[in-house]
């Protein structure tokens, strides 16, 4: 059933239409044919849904003919939809595969996410957008987890510490996602405002309302040598990866991607299992509007920011070298263009004027309580002085190390390594102890059981 709905997509797309007296007409009635077939639908259904369109207004039910250019449009929808739901269906149900059937209340999740990077072509539209925003929030994301997150850490802990700036790129996804204020409202409105809204007409509003934004830049408020090499249909938006020019052509359209009512009801009463599922029947009857793309988009990416800041994320930054995707060259421009943008330079001064390792005093002292004689076998003081201690006899220099409120600091990676190669040293010398007082058990009772006969 998977392979038919595949198949299926591949078929509608072959559908075509020409145009009588305004209204539409299909050209190739075999692809519907084709198409109805691997669905399990009436093909004069399919065929009717692909030219006309019902509307129910307040009880009125009005049936009208669709021109060419909305015919093209309604199939175009159709074949997303069935693409999407049939992916998200797919995952969804290899999710549940993959579930383990014992669920514990303390059970640890490991996930890898793999994201797209940031796009600036030569022409970027509503996709470029949409990709963008999501590396935005991921990058506002990062700067929460590592630098900001960092250096709160060390005022919480009362460290000394040279506060490290960087720029923090919440007023860019605040300029994109704020409520009522932002590029995502702005579009919405424009969607589903009554009148003939136009992509021209989305770009004048929101210059209008975003044009004291320092990160907005549009034709009427650039300056006249930008104005020269930036057409009067784009915008552009100051990104923390730079400057990205989007072409507003086709915005509202691709927002939108209504799919009528008439093809949901077709969709509803296929004789498919899986797209029985996905389009369910209490769908057509709903009066509800659905969420344009772009607020889809955003409650998706919304739920994957919950996930993830509820995780101890580590990332793995890819530089890519040219663009040509050949060995051995490497690029200075585009590499120091992804190194800023991806905000390392932040991080690493961050790190380097920060502490490589922290831990609880806890937890450290009953690790390497073994190295000291002051604190093996058992420290009686507080976990605080046992770790001064264990950290005298190790010989830690005063730049090494700071003391916080709860946790130990150590700055160099090799401190911490110098003292893992000295316990796993030492655990050689506690073996030995060990066999030697079994050794000595076992020959003792020996001893005894020969001195008893």
């Amino acid at each position: 059933e998977i392979y038919r709905i595949v198949a299926s997509v591949l078929h509608l797309g072959n559908v075509g239409f020409l145009e009588e007296e305004g209204k539409s007409k299909l050209t190739n009635s075999m692809a519907v044919h084709t198409t109805s077939q691997l669905l399990g639908c009436s093909e004069l259904d399919l065929a009717r849904a692909l030219t006309h369109r019902t509307i129910d207004a307040r009880g009125d039910v009005v049936t009208s003919p669709l021109n060419r250019e909305m015919a093209v449009y309604a199939r175009d929808a159709l074949a997303k939809a069935v693409y999407d739901r049939l992916f998200t269906w797919l995952v969804r149900r290899l999710n549940t595969s993959l579930q383990p059937q014992d669920l514990r209340d303390n059970h640890t999740v490991m996930g890898i996410l793999d994201i797209y990077g940031f796009e600036i072509f030569q022409k970027n539209s509503f996709e470029q957008f949409c990709i963008n925003y999501c590396n935005e929030k991921l990058q506002q994301l990062f700067i929460e987890l590592t630098l900001k997150s960092e250096q709160e850490e060390y005022l919480r802990e009362g460290i000394e510490w040279e506060p490290v700036s960087y720029f923090n790129n919440k007023v860019i996804c605040d300029l994109i996602e704020e409520k009522h204020k932002g590029i995502i409202s702005i579009l919405d409105e424009e969607c589903l405002r009554p009148g003939d809204p136009t992509d021209a007409s989305f770009l004048v509003k929101m210059t209008e309302k975003l044009k004291s934004h320092n990160h907005f830049i549009s034709h009427q408020k650039a300056d006249k040598k930008v104005q020269k090499i930036m057409g009067r249909e784009e915008f552009k938006l100051v990104h923390y990866a730079g400057e990205v020019t989007y072409i507003t052509n086709g915005f509202l359209e691709k927002n939108n991607d209504l799919l009528f009512r008439d093809l949901r009801q077709v969709m509803s009463e296929t004789s498919n299992s899986i797209t029985q599922k996905v389009f369910p029947a209490a769908e057509v009857s709903s009066k509800r509007r659905p969420d344009t793309a772009i607020t889809q988009f955003k409650n998706s990416l919304s739920q994957l920011m919950v996930i993830l800041s509820s995780k101890e994320p580590s990332y793995i930054r890819c530089i890519k070298p040219n663009d040509y995707k050949a060995s051995g060259i490497f690029e200075d421009k585009i590499v120091s263009h992804q190194v800023k943008y991806l905000g390392l330079m932040e991080n690493l001064r961050v790190r380097r004027a920060g502490f490589a390792y922290r831990r609880r005093y806890e937890e450290f002292l009953n690790r390497y309580k073994s190295l000291s004689k002051e604190t093996w076998p058992q420290f009686k003081g507080s976990a605080r002085d046992g770790v001064q201690a264990l950290v005298n006899t190790l010989g830690y220099k005063h730049d090494d190390y700071k003391m916080g409120k709860t946790k130990l600091f150590i700055r160099y990676a090799k401190t911490l390594f110098d003292t893992e190669d000295a316990f796993q040293l030492r655990k050689h010398t506690l073996a030995a102890s060990i066999q030697a007082q079994w050794k000595g058990f076992v020959q003792r009772r020996k001893y005894l059981r020969m001195r008893a006969s």
